[in-house]
């Protein structure tokens, strides 16, 4: 039977989980999800309940098997089926100088629709002997129904992670990114084009917050307000609570791991029992959204063919029993994105009174992540000690 993953970062969106993947991925003995970055096999119930856990396993860490194997036989491995779809097109996460370069759109599209990329190889490295970890780094986990599927496939002593970040800043960020992808209707995009990102978000979270019935529905229909819903890391951790220890959960503030990526991501490997790697290359961003739809239609063609995607190259898993099909498919596909996107302009910051109603609605679950945490959130986030908040300009 293949290994399930010996860990999991659970989320949250616009946390910083790319960077920890692209980190991860360089270490000789972790074996990440192969071919997609996160997989949506338990973010969409209804695949998990028809494919089962077991073509999980063969699907995502096959991979990690052949390597075992070669390790008990004590070969070497000389490439890394890490992924093709790592959202670095045609570069290795280690690759410094192309990542500093500023990503094209597709590069960023790439990262967060999972487009198939040419699977990058890692240095030969002698597997006798060799500790192999397996991982998943997802940040769509926080989603409704994702804790109780995860408690009843993985064991219970699974090692989890949470990155959360000052919600306000997810918040916008979030926008901005969903805005990029056509996840926000059609009416947000037409408003983000006339007015610009700060004035057109302000709008969407009063149109949320300041609504009792559209407010009360955020976590019941956490997709539908994906922005905010993902926002609640108290309510999504405790969710993960009823199926798995809490000593076995590590909470990252993104705020620190951006200040010192280094000391942090030793962290990590301390909290898996992961041996350090000396050669992993810090310092380069992921994951950045530097293209806007073109328009609102466009944004909804963008939209659906990440569908189309998902269903032909993750579950079907086309891209490796078709691979002329799937050339194919990934030129489309940018074509697409040539079509339907326009470099992002807009550097608009979020004006102080959406932050102070995003703050607002913030606050207890600001106090109850430190009380999980068992440690104050970075003073970047808006708040006082009494959960009052501060405005931030």
């Amino acid at each position: 039977m293949k290994k399930r993953p010996d860990f999991i970062c659970i989320g949250f969106q616009k946390c910083g989980t790319t960077s920890l993947y692209d980190l991860l991925k360089q270490h000789p003995n972790v074996y990440l999800t192969e071919d997609v970055k996160e997989p949506m096999f338990y973010r969409v119930p209804l695949v998990r309940r028809i494919l089962g856990a077991s073509w999980y396993e063969k699907r995502y860490f096959g991979h990690y098997e052949a390597a075992r194997k070669a390790a008990a036989s004590g070969r070497q491995k000389t490439a890394d089926s890490v992924g093709l779809l790592t959202g670095r097109r045609g570069r290795t996460s280690g690759d410094k100088s192309s990542a500093v370069k500023t990503a094209s759109k597709k590069e960023s599209s790439a990262s967060n629709t999972q487009n198939i990329l040419k699977a990058p190889e890692k240095a030969a490295v002698n597997t006798k002997s060799m500790q192999l970890y397996t991982g998943e780094v997802n940040a769509g986990l926080g989603f409704g129904g994702c804790a109780r599927w995860l408690g009843k496939d993985f064991s219970h002593d699974t090692k989890l992670i949470f990155m959360m970040r000052d919600p306000a800043d997810r918040c916008y960020s979030a926008y901005k990114y969903f805005l990029a992808l056509g996840f926000l209707p059609m009416s947000v995009v037409a408003d983000d084009k006339k007015r610009g990102h700060a004035a057109a978000f302000d709008t969407y979270v009063r149109s949320v917050l300041l609504n009792p019935r559209r407010r009360k529905e955020i976590m019941k229909k956490r997709m539908k307000y994906l922005c905010f819903s993902q926002g609640n890391y108290a309510y999504c951790i405790q969710e993960y609570l009823r199926y798995f220890s809490k000593g076995n959960m590590k909470f990252v503030f993104f705020e620190d791991f951006i200040r010192d990526e280094e000391k942090e991501t030793k962290d990590i490997l301390h909290f898996l029992q992961i041996p350090e790697n000396p050669e992993m290359t810090f310092g380069v961003k992921s994951n950045e959204t530097n293209f806007r739809p073109a328009s609102p239609l466009r944004s909804k063609i963008m939209y659906y063919s990440q569908g189309i995607y998902y269903t032909l190259f993750e579950f079907l898993n086309l891209g490796h029993s078709h691979p002329g099909f799937f050339q194919k498919y990934t030129n489309f596909y940018d074509w697409i994105m040539d079509t339907c996107t326009r470099p992002e302009t807009d550097t608009s910051k979020m004006l102080p009174a959406t932050r102070r109603l995003l703050n607002y609605y913030y606050r207890n679950e600001i106090r109850k992540v430190e009380r999980l945490a068992g440690r104050k959130a970075p003073e970047s986030w808006a708040r006082d000690d009494k959960g009052k908040t501060k405005t931030k300009a």
